[in-house]
């Protein structure tokens, strides 16, 4: 297991899709190599605690995804949290004990738990400051959180673009008595060029880039999944600009962060992850795929499940927009 500095810390059937996307996207600043999910890097056979005990030792922030379920328990029980073999128990309990830079998320909603709702180990986390991360401004908010986690881990500022220049690179490479010379030749090559395309048709037409299909807003849709009595009002969510696509999509109710989108023409891709229980391999991870066209007011989807414990055939259906 490669040493980590951000630990993520959640519940698998509260936020993993949104775990998925934010680990996506703080790798592109930080590296995978640095971020610090179970699903990816704790390796099989290991003791689970041990592991988590050890990756929060060698990390200096732990951010700890809050959905609507992750104070949530089993009908008519208490919350898992209050149990201490709980694994986000330990985790959170681990990361505040040690001294971490312990960073609430919260998610579709989700509050903050006050002191009242936590165990003792746990209840620092209800003094700390929060960020809410939306489906429908992820990129901007994950961008928030970078900026946050460069300051924390003490890493510099991502540099700015350096100004266009045509001249200075080629200027800055000579000492100053042949800079005159270089600039009057500039000059001379631009009056020469002014004088060939005042001669010369204009120049062609700039190439113009497709408008984005309009997907961004609230779907819904009423779902009938492939198995018995499997109908749901699912919620779509989807947001960004050019061809990126970003958002979340429920899966039985649970709103899943939108990862891998694409929108090209009236096109559009998507993946969502969920988890998956029970049966000999006992949590299995599983593959939601969404194709979409955009007729009208209305997306026709097709949805296929992958490495689910059964085989699932495309589920289709439509999806219109939400009313304000």
């Amino acid at each position: 297991m490669t040493t980590a500095q951000i630990f993520i810390s959640y519940r698998r059937d509260d936020t993993a899709g949104y775990a998925r996307a934010v680990v996506d996207a703080l790798s592109r600043s930080f590296g995978a190599d640095r971020i610090f999910i179970d699903v990816d890097d704790i390796v099989a056979g290991l003791p689970f605690d041990e592991a988590i005990h050890q990756a929060v030792g060698q990390s200096a922030v732990l951010l700890v995804l809050i959905g609507p379920r992750w104070l949530a328990g089993p009908a008519g029980g208490p919350p898992r949290l209050m149990a201490p073999d709980d694994f986000v128990h330990q985790e959170v309990a681990a990361g505040l004990a040690r001294g971490l830079r312990v960073i609430p998320l919260l998610f579709d909603g989700a509050a903050m738990p006050t002191e009242a709702q936590l165990p003792a180990p746990l209840q620092p986390l209800a003094r700390r400051q929060a960020l809410v991360i939306d489906a429908t401004r992820f990129a901007a908010d994950t961008e928030r959180l970078v900026a946050v986690l460069r300051e924390a881990l003490g890493a510099a500022p991502a540099p700015a673009p350096p100004p266009p220049s045509l001249l200075a690179p080629v200027v800055a490479a000579h000492p100053p008595s042949r800079r005159w010379a270089l600039a009057a030749a500039a000059a001379g090559v631009l009056a020469a060029g002014g004088w060939a395309l005042w001669r010369r048709p204009g120049p062609p037409a700039a190439t113009v880039t497709p408008a984005r299909a309009a997907v961004n807003g609230r779907w819904t849709a009423r779902v009938v999944y492939d198995w018995p009595n499997a109908e749901y009002d699912e919620h779509f969510v989807i947001d960004g600009e050019g061809s990126d696509l970003f958002g979340s999509a429920s899966f039985l109710r649970l709103a899943r962060g939108i990862v891998e989108g694409r929108v090209e023409a009236d096109r559009l891709q998507f993946v969502t992850r969920t988890q998956e229980t029970g049966g000999p391999s006992g949590v299995r991870d599983v593959t939601h795929r969404y194709r979409g066209l955009l007729v009208g007011d209305e997306l026709q989807l097709v949805m296929q499940t992958e490495n689910a414990g059964s085989p699932h055939g495309p589920v289709r259906f439509v999806a219109r927009r939400a009313r304000p």
